[in-house]
């Protein structure tokens, strides 16, 4: 045989065997076991994501509480002062800009995480039960949703550091953010079922302490929670594993794609400029059948954001598997070298995430500007079709955040970095559209979001892969 019959072989069984090795260590990433039986620490993964499932659960029903309920409460039924409501809205979120602080102690003092996520838990609890019934003093109320916030950002932060921990590959990343949103989104079910049996007459108060005190009941499984959650070891598992958070955290060092990335994740949440006095609104416009008739459908748009993470997550490792296979199949074509083959797989993949985001933000601010116009019957479709998307898009930037966070010793306070984009958009819009409100048709506040939101995909055009 020639030496060129030779070299074509020898070449077409190196690359035959550099694809089927990045198989063997995918199957390895994804199922984390031995030949027939599972490891120590995979038993603690899934004690774990039982733990958050129970814990995002009862945030969530809290949280559909605050979002759904809460306004429609204080604007409709109590009917305060939307001036100074906004005022207090400005000290109430501005705990949580506390993320990044909380993320820095937790990565520097994480001895003590588990006690403090329990007593936070309690706090938790507690503080939205002196808020909700506090209602008709705004200063009252105030204080306790701002110790509501708190603790919950404290929670949420000690389960980041969890979550990132865990995460030590593309797959796991993206199957722990999907468990964990569609536990949250179960909870999110409660109010709605809780409103229908409890609430005849929206106008009623003692309905409504009824209504508040039976969520304050179904989120005690917080507790619960908290006491199944167990440490992760702190040693690398194996070098397979290491050389996937490698994968994963080359180039992340790049200030400016941190920068583009929080203004884009900022300018996307711009949605909470209506947010606040949407449900009121719904309540104004199509009277009280409408909001019951939304109140109701709030479980099918559950659903669907649920949908939305499990088509973004199919989608992403789709996607992830055919970077895979690019790169085995042209290693030797492109003259990759080992070293260089971390990075490519980096750059490829952080390439695929802000393509998905761009084209879901794209699709998004069309669904926003279209709401504007649109009767009920529209308005709950969009509702429905934007949380899909939504899912998917928020998949993808969380997905993203956690990929620049693995890079450097503080990885939670760097998450919680970017996190904070989200407080900003809390403490900015939220006032803002609730102080608006009082005067400006919601419908135009709406649109201005959609413009705020189109301007999000300007900084994704300079994110550099």
């Amino acid at each position: 045989m020639s030496r060129v019959g030779k070299f074509k072989m020898l070449n077409n069984k190196n690359r035959a065997t550099a694809k089927e090795s990045l198989k063997i260590s995918e199957l390895k990433y994804k199922w984390n076991i031995g030949p027939f039986k599972k490891s120590k620490k995979e038993s603690v993964r899934r004690l774990n994501y039982f733990g958050f499932f129970l814990l995002y659960f009862a945030i969530s029903v809290i949280r559909i509480y605050l979002v759904v309920y809460l306004p429609v409460f204080l604007l409709n039924v109590l009917n305060v002062n939307r001036s100074e409501l906004a005022f207090i809205q400005i000290f109430i979120y501005l705990v949580m800009f506390s993320g990044p602080i909380l993320g820095y102690l937790f990565d520097r003092y994480s001895k003590n995480k588990k006690l403090i996520i329990i007593s936070s838990s309690i706090l938790f609890l507690a503080s939205f039960l002196f808020s909700v019934f506090g209602g008709r003093n705004l200063g009252v109320f105030g204080l306790f949703l701002a110790i509501n916030l708190l603790s919950q950002e404290i929670v949420k932060v000690g389960i980041s550091k969890m979550i990132i921990d865990l995460s030590i590959n593309e797959g796991l990343k993206d199957s722990s953010l999907t468990a964990i949103n569609i536990s949250s989104n179960i909870g999110s079910f409660i109010p709605s079922v809780v409103f229908l049996f409890t609430v005849n007459d929206i106008f009623n108060v003692n309905q409504w302490n009824g209504f508040f005190f039976i969520g304050f009941l179904s989120s005690l499984p917080i507790i619960l929670s908290t006491v199944l959650l167990r440490e992760t070891a702190k040693k690398p598992e194996k070098k397979l594993e290491q050389c996937e958070r490698d994968i994963i955290s080359l180039g992340g060092n790049n200030n400016l794609n941190l920068f583009l990335l929080f203004l884009s994740y900022l300018l996307i949440w711009s949605d909470k400029l209506y947010q606040f006095p949407f449900s009121s609104w719904i309540l104004t416009r199509f009277g009280e059948q409408g909001f019951k008739i939304y109140s109701l459908l709030y479980i099918v748009l559950i659903l669907l954001n649920i949908g939305g993470w499990i088509i973004g997550q199919r989608i992403s490792n789709k996607e992830n598997n055919r970077i895979n296979n690019i790169v085995a199949e042209n290693r030797y074509k492109l003259d990759i070298k080992n070293d260089n083959q971390n990075e490519v797989l980096y750059a490829l993949k952080l390439s695929n995430r802000k393509k998905i985001i761009a084209i879901t933000v794209g699709l998004y601010v069309v669904l926003t500007f279209l709401m504007a116009i649109s009767d009920f019957l529209f308005l709950m479709i969009i509702q429905g079709i934007i949380q899909v998307i939504a899912g998917v898009m928020m998949l993808n930037y969380t997905s993203l955040m956690i990929t620049i966070s693995n890079n450097g010793k503080y990885k939670t306070f760097l998450f919680q970095c970017l996190k904070l984009a989200y407080a900003f958009s809390c403490v900015i819009f939220i006032p803002l559209g609730t102080y608006f409100s009082a005067f400006v048709p919601i419908e135009t506040l709406i649109l201005i979001a959609g413009v705020l939101s189109t301007l999000a995909l300007v900084p994704l055009l300079f994110l550099s892969t």
